[in-house]
């Protein structure tokens, strides 16, 4: 069907509104081929490319619509917006002074006026799609326009409600409410700095306003300006001592800022206010646990989890003060016995398996952790979603996609983007860009794609997922730990790909979620891994890729104990690849950046993941192998026919290749070897790189004992297993001392060894390290260690 070009501009202005930036592309472009000046087009097809960052590109299409029509104020506004925002400020003036002369006045032109007066300050609002120009008025909003604003903010739509507030405030930039509202959404967005300016705006307007303080106090923690934060804060708390809510939020900047003692007093504040704040507990329970007053951190997470019993953030945090104290008990079932979820909360149960599962893992109990665990995830609620237009009790045929999953993961910093980029672009195989799904399998991401029922299930993956079909999005992911990472796509180098690095991966959201949902309508019901491969099939239909696929290649990476049991019990036959590089050199890459940055407690916790991930009873039970990085590097030609076979697929050139999507990859742009290496895949840069910026000699002595039997079974040394029993008796006491990296690090961030030694961290790092040495006093070995790929080489 044929539109005319009002109908097509409104179609575009409506897309563009919802944030459907391709199709509002392909619309504004289709009416300026057919009438090139046509000033609304023109314009915001501008404030378009504005809005994705390509400020320059857009400087010719607002100038035609100015020159088309000189007498829209927006067009002013937008086009020394821009300017702007270029660090043009002498052009930016002249046309100000242009548009002053052709009478163009009001609040908006005069904030334009002062910003270029304070030499380029960028206007951190959000450009405006609006086609007219603003009346500006002193009065504040009538709450019948502002309650769709609200709700849109409460109901977490805060893009729309962002553009939505930022708009009514040409109207009412009087309205400290608005822009409270502007402010929150923009820090939910993580947009911090845009965030903190809103609040500072409201702050003018009103200056007693507690919950600006309040606001601001966290944009500015946010921001990791963590004096101002707390200066904000106690102004909050001036207006409203008795504030349970500020009270924790005080809680948190303290605890940023290492003074543990005031920040528990805080959270003690709040709950003497309110003492069913789940939150608090469990902020209460991460202080306790960094001061290392371990009981007290249990019973607060305890707390925590009694007031909410799926409370996923706490029942996590419990894992390390619980592994830490484990060894001083023989009877890990006498930890949990205290924790008792309430009747009929079928996640707590879930969650406390998961929880007996971590802390079995590296023991004699760990396959029967693993198979009750996997028994009570297969009973979960909303496991499985029905198909409302399935009226007959006959089932459809399911299109269940690929027939096998082969999950890859890593081992320290270990090359599995670099594998994962070999893999991309095979005929047989469908596989998505990047880590982004690494917590697909946590139920909480289920629960949010199924929520509005099956008609939103596309809709809903394309939200949660927003960096899949562009990867310059700041939209934050869920990783591990319950942690947020923003911009993921530009961080592993998604959004600089191609032969110049300056192409972004993107995909048709229309094409995916048009193929998502008619595959979708083929099955009468589904669950999170049926669900899963057809996102994959939609998405090489969405990049028009019709090779029949056999194969999904899953980069699970480093994901949550809950979302890789789930994904176990979802995919029991699934094959698990682990990329695999000498020890050492994998732990210091992995933790280099913690260690200079001072944040220890990040160091611990790698150290014993990779401790006890090369025996992890997963890896002993479904088929699995490691991949030596050494050897894909140095031996392309033998290592890849040799996964090839193991995996069931064909050797193909495109497998030596570093690609995402068909086009290059260059690497993860923070890697040491990232400009060394460049689309090298075979470089041997990262493999030839000498350790000892984090790990003493000393240090690397301890760590090199403790995984010997790894080091043997995957040949990075010889077998000397006399030399070894000498080496583990050596070390035993020197588990109690500090390595030298903490000594460092404490030195660094001025505590006292006293202090340092205390903390939970410290004592958890004891805690799996003494665990480990003793397996390997008793067996010599690690029983479930994964096994090697078998290579092929010539004999000598």
């Amino acid at each position: 069907m044929k539109l005319t070009l009002e109908e097509a501009l409104q179609k575009a202005v409506k897309v563009h509104k919802a944030g459907q930036i391709q199709e509002a592309d392909r619309l504004y472009t289709a009416i300026l081929k057919a009438q090139p000046k046509h000033p609304d087009a023109n314009h915001n097809m501008g404030v378009l490319a504005v809005s994705v960052g390509k400020a320059q590109e857009a400087l010719p299409f607002l100038k035609t619509a100015l020159e088309a029509n000189p007498s829209i104020g927006q067009y002013w506004l937008s086009y020394i917006d821009t300017m702007i925002k270029l660090d043009r400020i002498a052009d930016a003036k002249a046309v100000l002074e242009q548009a002053k002369g052709k009478g163009a006045k009001g609040e908006s032109f005069e904030k334009l006026e002062r910003l270029i007066a304070e030499n380029g300050l960028k206007i951190t609002a959000p450009d405006k799609l609006k086609v007219e120009s603003p009346t500006i008025t002193r009065q504040k909003p009538p709450s019948k326009q502002l309650q769709p604003i609200v709700k849109l903010y409460t109901q977490g739509q805060w893009q729309q409600a962002l553009y939505e507030s930022s708009q009514m405030l040409e109207q009412f930039p009087n309205s400290a409410h608005l822009c409270n509202i502007a402010g929150g959404s923009s820090l939910s967005l993580m947009q911090i700095d845009a965030a903190i300016k809103w609040f500072k705006q409201a702050l003018n307007l009103e200056p007693n306003s507690f919950s600006t303080h309040v606001n601001l106090g966290m944009a500015l923690r946010s921001k990791g300006d963590l004096e101002a934060a707390i200066i904000s804060l106690k102004q909050g708390l001036k207006i409203m001592p008795n504030s349970a809510e500020a009270n924790n939020n005080m809680g948190l900047a303290l605890n940023d800022k290492g003074d543990l003692e005031a920040a528990i007093g805080s959270y003690k504040k709040a709950l003497k206010i309110n003492p069913y704040l789940d939150k608090v507990y469990n902020n209460m329970g991460n202080a306790l646990n960094s001061k290392g007053d371990l009981e007290a951190a249990i019973k607060s997470y305890k707390q925590a989890i009694k007031i909410k019993p799926d409370y996923a953030e706490a029942w996590s945090n419990l894992t390390f003060p619980l592994q830490t104290t484990k060894l001083q008990t023989t009877d890990i079932e006498e930890l949990l016995s205290t924790i008792n979820p309430k009747a009929g909360s079928k996640y707590a149960q879930i969650a406390k398996s998961v929880l007996s599962f971590s802390l079995y893992q590296g023991g004699g109990n760990a396959e029967s952790a693993l198979n009750e665990v996997c028994s009570l995830l297969s009973k979960a609620d909303n496991k499985v979603i029905r198909n409302p237009k399935v009226t007959t009790k006959e089932s459809f045929p399911q299109i269940i996609g690929p027939n096998k999953t082969v999950a890859l993961v890593h081992f320290g910093r270990s090359g599995t983007g670099l594998l994962h980029s070999l893999i991309d672009g095979h005929p047989e195989v469908s596989t998505m860009p990047s880590i982004y799904f690494s917590e697909f399998f946590d139920h909480s991401t289920w629960d949010t794609i199924t929520s509005g029922g099956w008609s939103e299930m596309a809709d809903r993956f394309i939200a949660t997922y927003e960096v899949l079909f562009d990867a310059s999005a700041q939209s934050s992911i869920q990783t591990k730990s319950k942690q947020h990472i923003n911009y993921l796509g530009q961080k592993e180098g998604m959004a600089n790909v191609g032969d110049q690095r300056h192409e972004v991966l993107r995909v048709d959201k229309a094409a995916f979620r048009a193929e998502l949902q008619c595959l979708m309508d083929l099955n009468d019901h589904l669950d999170a891994y049926v669900f899963f491969k057809l996102v994959h099939m939609a998405y090489d239909k969405a990049l028009k890729d019709h090779n029949l696929k056999n194969l999904m290649f899953y980069h699970i990476h480093n994901p949550d104990n809950f979302a890789k049991l789930n994904f176990v019990q979802s995919a029991p036959h699934a094959n698990w690849v682990m990329m695999v590089r000498e020890p050492i050199q994998a732990c210091e890459s992995w933790v280099r950046s913690s260690f200079h940055n001072n944040k220890y407690t990040d160091i611990p916790t790698k150290i014993i993941i990779m401790l006890f991930e090369i025996d992890n009873i997963i890896y002993h039970k479904q088929r699995s192998v490691g991949v030596r990085l050494e050897d894909l590097k140095e031996f392309p030609r033998k290592t890849i026919p040799a996964l090839c076979d193991w995996m069931g697929i064909e050797e193909t050139e495109s497998l030596y290749e570093m690609t995402a999507q068909g086009k290059k990859w260059w690497g993860v742009p923070d890697s040491p070897d990232y400009l060394k290496d460049g689309m090298e895949p075979f470089g041997t840069s990262v493999i030839r790189r000498k350790v000892g910026s984090v790990f003493s000699e000393d240090d690397q002595f301890i760590l090199r004992t403790l995984f010997y039997p790894f080091s043997v079974r995957f040949g990075y040394i010889e077998e000397n297993v006399k030399q070894f029993k000498i080496d583990l008796q050596a070390i035993r006491p020197m588990l109690n001392r500090m390595f030298d990296f903490e000594i460092t690090i404490m030195e660094r961030t001025q505590l006292d060894s006293e202090q340092f030694m205390k903390s939970g961290s410290y004592l958890y790092l004891r805690s799996g390290l003494i665990e480990r040495w003793n397996v390997l006093a008793e067996f010599n070995t690690y029983p479930n260690m994964i096994k090697p790929l078998k290579i092929k080489f010539p004999q000598n």
